[in-house]
């Protein structure tokens, strides 16, 4: 499943070199630290994701979902090397699919596009939750190694305000 560049609103990533573990031992841990913080109304499962076009291999991905937000995360071997990343994206909430049949489509659009502080401060609750929840787990995997996440590279990368 692609998701149009539009909807997705951060994203983190990080190379660990000559550091391995295994995929789904990440995602158990951090399956079990997710749900230690009681996030109200998440689901947490496993999807697997194409790694390209229709007849390319899959990759198994950890998805976190609150409402119409999703956060997909990543955490696979490459080499010697292990990767953890993070995608948090909106899905088209019901309202929005239910404006698509009306007359009154683009009048209602350009107002439900617009988001309340309510809104914006649960989309902020939830990224930084999860955000911290997957450090905690790095930082647990990185204790016995001495390596540290520096400062720069704990930042998320915000594409909306």
């Amino acid at each position: 499943m692609a998701i149009p560049i539009t909807q997705m609103l951060s994203n983190w990533g990080n190379l660990f070199p000559f550091f391995n573990m295994s995929t789904d031992k990440f995602y158990a841990k951090l399956e079990e630290v997710i749900k230690s913080h009681q996030i109200p109304d998440t689901k947490i499962e496993r999807v697997n994701l194409k790694e390209g076009g229709f007849l390319s291999a899959s990759r198994e991905y950890l998805r976190v979902k609150y409402h119409n937000l999703v956060f997909d995360i990543c955490a696979a071997p490459f080499g010697k090397d292990f990767f953890v990343s993070w995608w948090l994206y909106e899905t088209e909430s019901a309202m929005k699919s239910l404006m698509k049949l009306t007359k009154a489509t683009e009048f209602l659009s350009e107002r439900a596009a617009r988001q309340t502080f309510f809104e914006a401060d649960q989309e902020s609750m939830f990224r930084s939750c999860v955000h911290k929840c997957v450090l905690e787990v790095i930082d647990s995997m990185l204790s016995d190694t001495g390596s540290r996440l520096s400062e720069m590279e704990r930042q998320i990368h915000v594409s909306r305000a």
